[in-house]
């Protein structure tokens, strides 16, 4: 693939924290790109060689996020095993390895993966110290905590979610034992909260100050300069707190500020755009559930709705949510809500992919028991795991631009979704193969003309460019083919054209 939109500085901010120095050139990328920047960074100190050629390519880079997306492979299965047994477990990492979404970005240097699996691996460590109450497993829940504020911003809602899931564990354990002793207990627990929350804010900050290399720490509230109306407004507020010093480094808060004034005004992106309609600025509600209703494979969605639904039918399943479901669904629930009905950078599915190991790890409880199923029953789940397998490998290699079969004709899918749903520039390669192999060919033409055209589905929809542009094109024609599943191609015969510039008086 080529590089798509954002990993080229994705992979620069990874080696300039390689070589020591934090300071921002924009504002998502974060600390974590360094584990890929570092094979060419070892390679920069080899002498020249097959071995230096080999680590400074690119595709090594990637490879590092293919690894850590494997090992939160591993991680899932085991989780689901723990909780469901083997057929739980394994079922867990069937849904996750053919979850075309998260293959589709392990492939690549950016932070998605990252906040994903950092979130997944956070909440197992919560998980196993809310049950064990074992010192080591509470020290390696707070560093993975710590460990995921440097993946993405979105990981610092783990740190309210965590002290929310631990409260109504120790509730419901209290309950469920001293019954008649709960208040007394009351105060305890009280005083265990704010000891955890403290521990946890802590954590998370030395290690920010870490990952970011203390650079600029304890710089005055009021020295820095915002963007966002929200920080702004605080800073102009504070008074004298304003000269009270931020216990993190100056990129990380900077980061924020930025991230929250992109994400506000629509600034450095292009119109948000859903099912034929586009707005800038401003996100759809629900715009997440329908992309994973046209994007996350049908078989995996009726295995998760099914985990779910005989989750909340049969009571004696939910006699131990406290115990263990809570930390899949309390997180998943959360951002859900977020994502759909307070995020208005709606420009991709990667942004939601946190959820589907929780989600994945939850639908393993669907196979517990698995040897007192029926042969039916189990049937119909082998048909639905071929099924799956099928589907996601039928886009091999463009798993960036899976959409399932509720979008059976690929020509059409940018009528629902664009931008990093289906074109982040991964397909640059072959549309370059195309073009030299079709001569003939234009790509995005200036002018109404007739011929063989290829267009990029965010150009023709107006994610990028002005939406009356190509609308010629877009309303009057339909394509013809893609390449890679990616780009649209008309044929637009001079004919064709004519009648349509006598009819509509759109030709110049």
């Amino acid at each position: 693939m080529s590089l798509t939109a954002d990993e080229a500085d994705h992979y620069k901010y990874g080696m300039r924290i390689l070589s020591l120095n934090s300071t921002r050139f924009d504002d998502s990328k974060m600390p974590v790109t360094a584990l890929n920047a570092l094979p060419a960074k070892v390679a920069s100190y080899l002498p020249s060689g097959i071995l230096r050629d080999f680590l400074s390519q690119f595709i090594v880079a990637r490879s590092v996020t293919i690894i850590f997306s494997a090992l939160i492979a591993l991680l899932v299965f085991h989780w689901s095993r723990s909780l469901y047994g083997f057929a739980g477990g394994l079922a867990t990492l069937v849904l996750y390895v053919f979850d075309p979404n998260i293959i589709a970005h392990s492939q690549l240097v950016t932070t998605d993966i990252y906040v994903m699996g950092m979130t997944t691996l956070s909440c197992y460590w919560l998980w196993k110290y809310a049950n064990s109450r074992n010192f080591r497993d509470g020290l390696t829940c707070a560093l993975v905590l710590g460990l995921s504020q440097l993946a993405k911003y979105t990981a610092l809602a783990l740190v309210p979610l965590f002290l929310i899931m631990l409260s109504l564990h120790d509730w419901f354990v209290l309950t469920l034992e001293h019954p008649k002793k709960i208040g007394p207990r009351v105060g305890s627990v009280l005083r265990k909260m704010i000891i955890y929350g403290v521990i946890a804010v802590v954590s998370c900050i030395v290690i920010i100050n870490i990952g970011f290399l203390f650079n600029r720490s304890f710089t005055p509230f009021r020295d820095y300069r915002f963007q966002s109306q929200t920080l702004r407004s605080l800073q102009s507020e504070v008074g004298v707190l304003g000269y009270f010093p931020v216990p993190v480094p100056y990129p990380f808060l900077q980061g924020l500020d930025r991230i929250s004034y992109r994400e506000s005004t629509g600034f450095g992106f292009g119109s948000i755009y859903l099912l034929g309609q586009l707005r800038k600025g401003e996100g759809f509600k629900g715009y997440y559930l329908v992309a994973s209703l046209l994007k996350v494979p049908i078989a995996s969605q009726l295995v998760i709705l099914g985990t779910l639904a005989l989750y909340f039918i049969q009571r004696q399943r939910r006699q131990h949510f406290f115990i263990n479901e809570q930390f899949l669904l309390i997180p998943a629930l959360f951002f859900s809500i977020y994502f759909n009905f307070f995020y208005n950078a709606q420009i991709g599915i990667r942004f939601y992919l946190i959820i589907f190991p929780l989600l994945y790890v939850f639908s393993g409880g669907l196979f517990q028991n698995w040897n007192k199923f029926s042969t039916a029953s189990k049937s119909v789940f082998l048909i639905l795991t071929l099924y799956l397998i099928s589907s996601v490998l039928s886009y091999y290699p463009q798993y960036l631009a899976y959409f399932n079969e509720l979008v059976w004709d690929r020509k059409t899918a940018y009528r629902y979704l664009s931008d990093s749903n289906l074109n982040w520039g991964q397909g640059k390669y072959y549309l370059q193969e195309y073009i030299s192999t079709h001569p003939e060919a234009v790509y995005e033409p200036e002018n109404i003309e007739s011929g063989l055209i290829v267009m990029s589905p965010d150009d023709l929809v107006g994610v990028t460019v002005d939406p009356q542009k190509f609308a010629w094109l877009r309303e009057n024609f339909k394509p013809v083919d893609t390449v890679a599943d990616v780009y649209l191609v008309y044929d637009v015969s001079p004919q064709a054209l004519d009648q349509l510039c006598k009819t509509k008086s759109i030709c110049p």
